[in-house]
C-alpha cells in the first residue's frame, strides 16, 4: 500500500473530513501520532493567535480547534463509553448502551473531560501551553495504535473491524517511535510523567473494555483518544502549577 495513501486514511480517520480507504487504514496506523501532532500544530497556532485575548482564553481556544478538528467523535466516543463501563448490567446491556446514543451520565462525563481539558489549557503559559496542544493529540492517537495492536475485533463495525487487532509491528513500533521521541524530545523529564500517564490510561481502559464487553469498538478507539488527550493536558496543567 502506498505511503501516501496510508497517511490520507490517517488524516481521514482522526479528522471530520470522511471515511478513509480501507485497504489503507490499518497501514494508515503508523502515521496517527504525526497526524495528531499536526493537528495540535493548528491548534496551538489558534491558540497564539488568541494571545491578544486574556490568557484565560488562549489555550480554552486551542482546546476547543482541536475537539473540532476531530468533528466530535471523541467526545461522542467518551460519552458512550462511560455510559457503557460504568453502568449496571450483563455484557449485553453494555454494549446496547455503546452502541445507543448517551445518555445523561455520559454526556455529563464527556463534558467535564472537555472543561478539565480546556481548564488545564488555561493554566500552561505560553511556551508549556503549546508543547501540550502539540504532545496531547499526538498521544491520544498513539492510544489508538496501541488498542489497536492486538485486541479482538469481535464486536467492532465498519472502518474499526479493520482496525481492532490488525496494526502489526510496522505501525505499532513507527507510532510508538513518534510519539514517545516527540514528547520526551520536549518534556524530558515531564514528557516521561506524560507518557507513563497516557499508557496506563490506555492500558486500563482496554482491560476494562474486554473484561466489561469482551473487546473493543470504534467508539471505545475514539474514548482512548478522549480519554488520554484529558489526562495529558490535565498532568501538565498540575505539573505547571507546582513549578510556579
Amino acid at each position: 500500500m502506498a505511503l501516501h495513501a496510508e497517511l490520507g486514511a490517517a488524516v481521514r480517520s482522526l479528522t471530520a473530513l470522511g471515511r478513509p480507504s480501507p485497504a489503507a487504514l490499518a497501514g494508515g496506523l503508523a502515521f496517527y501520532p504525526l497526524v495528531g501532532l499536526g493537528l495540535g500544530a493548528v491548534a496551538a497556532a489558534a491558540a497564539a493567535g488568541l494571545g491578544k485575548l486574556p490568557p484565560l482564553f488562549a489555550g480554552p481556544g486551542g482546546v476547543l480547534v482541536l475537539a473540532a478538528l476531530g468533528g466530535g467523535r471523541g467526545t461522542l466516543g467518551l460519552a458512550a463509553a462511560a455510559a457503557a463501563l460504568l453502568g449496571p448490567g450483563e455484557r449485553a446491556t453494555a454494549l446496547a448502551r455503546l452502541r445507543a446514543h448517551p445518555g445523561p451520565l455520559g454526556r455529563a462525563l464527556a463534558a467535564a473531560a472537555l472543561l478539565a481539558r480546556m481548564a488545564a489549557a488555561a493554566m500552561l503559559p505560553a511556551p508549556a501551553r503549546t508543547a501540550a496542544l502539540l504532545v496531547a493529540p499526538m498521544l491520544g492517537a498513539w492510544g489508538v495504535v496501541v488498542q489497536c495492536y492486538g485486541g479482538t475485533p469481535v464486536h467492532a463495525r465498519g472502518p474499526a473491524a479493520a482496525l481492532v487487532g490488525r496494526a502489526r509491528f510496522r505501525e505499532f513500533a513507527w507510532a510508538s517511535v513518534t510519539a514517545l521521541g516527540v514528547t520526551l524530545a520536549l518534556g524530558d523529564a515531564v514528557g516521561l510523567v506524560v507518557v507513563v500517564a497516557a499508557a496506563l490510561v490506555t492500558l486500563g481502559l482496554r482491560v476494562v473494555a474486554h473484561r466489561r464487553l469482551g473487546g473493543l469498538t470504534g467508539r471505545l478507539l475514539a474514548a482512548t483518544r478522549e480519554l488520554v488527550e484529558t489526562v495529558v493536558l490535565v498532568t501538565l496543567g498540575l505539573l505547571a502549577q507546582l513549578n510556579t
